[in-house]
């Protein structure tokens, strides 16, 4: 009778944090894949979203293992603490290169920890936006996600006026001639569970 082993990840030892390496890599791929659970892992950018605490590491290892960049949304992370100490432990403990957030307070706590800082903007509807842009202004995240990435082309020159950060386009990107769109209107990616689209 066979035995099966599985063989988890070891952590990297030194973890790119720098933003120079993400926008290259977004240069050969403009795709960040949202994982939620533990599919099958693409051969890019990788988003976790909703994946336990707990089986965070081996996921996070998998991907860095490959090459690739590692982003954990530490808002929709069950298990973990949706403040600096999880930040701490989300960098120092399983070595991610960034997070993801839509609170402005959690962007200087990751920028402290050396990794990279995603900060959400949802974009609900027209009044929201001016008050998002002003959040963002002092947080001075690495880069904005905008969500729901199909209304990019109609807010972007506002954003890009008030924003000169790099601008990824999340939610709702389910079809090439969305992400198309996002592309050609200046996001540096897009984000998005659809698999059709991941490289």
């Amino acid at each position: 009778m066979a035995i099966r082993t599985t063989v988890t990840p070891a952590r990297p030892r030194a973890v790119d944090g720098s933003l120079s390496r993400l926008l290259e890599a977004f240069g050969r791929v403009p795709v960040a894949a949202v994982i939620r659970r533990g599919e099958e892992l693409p051969r890019a950018v990788v988003f976790f979203l909703r994946a336990p605490a707990f089986h965070l590491g081996p996921l996070v290892w998998a991907v860095q293992a490959r090459g690739k960049l590692a982003f954990v949304h530490i808002d929709l992370i069950a298990g973990l603490g949706k403040d600096r100490a999880g930040i701490a432990f989300l960098a120092r403990e399983i070595g991610v290169n960034g997070i993801i957030t839509s609170h402005s307070g959690l962007v200087a706590a990751a920028r402290a920890e050396k990794v990279i800082a995603v900060q959400r903007l949802l974009l609900y509807d027209d009044l929201a936006l001016p008050s998002a842009l002003s959040a963002l202004d002092h947080a001075r995240p690495d880069i904005v996600e905008v969500l729901p990435g199909v209304i990019f082309p109609l807010v972007v020159n506002e954003i890009r006026s008030r924003l000169p950060l790099p601008i990824i386009v999340g939610g709702f990107v389910t079809e090439p001639a969305h992400r198309d769109a996002a592309l050609q209107r200046g996001a540096l990616a897009i984000s998005t569970s659809t698999t059709e689209l991941w490289p």
